[in-house]
């Protein structure tokens, strides 16, 4: 089974008071949305600069990620 990672995100109250109506009018929690947002930055990435390679997953950095179950 694959293991969730969690990261906390530090917002400016006005950004996170904007995110928090963005998502209401997609009909998103605030969570799914930045799930989307991220699915869209790395497909963007990859389009650009070519698909992440499996060595590259395998070295990332993850010190910023709690691991959850």
């Amino acid at each position: 089974m694959k293991k969730n990672k969690c990261a906390k995100v530090y917002l400016a109250e006005d950004m996170a008071k904007k995110l928090a109506i963005v998502a209401k009018g997609e009909g998103m929690s605030v969570q799914s949305l930045l799930v989307f947002l991220a699915r869209q930055k790395i497909s963007y990435y990859e389009r650009v600069k070519g698909n992440i390679k499996p060595a590259d997953l395998n070295n990332a950095d993850m010190s910023e990620f709690e691991t959850v179950e």
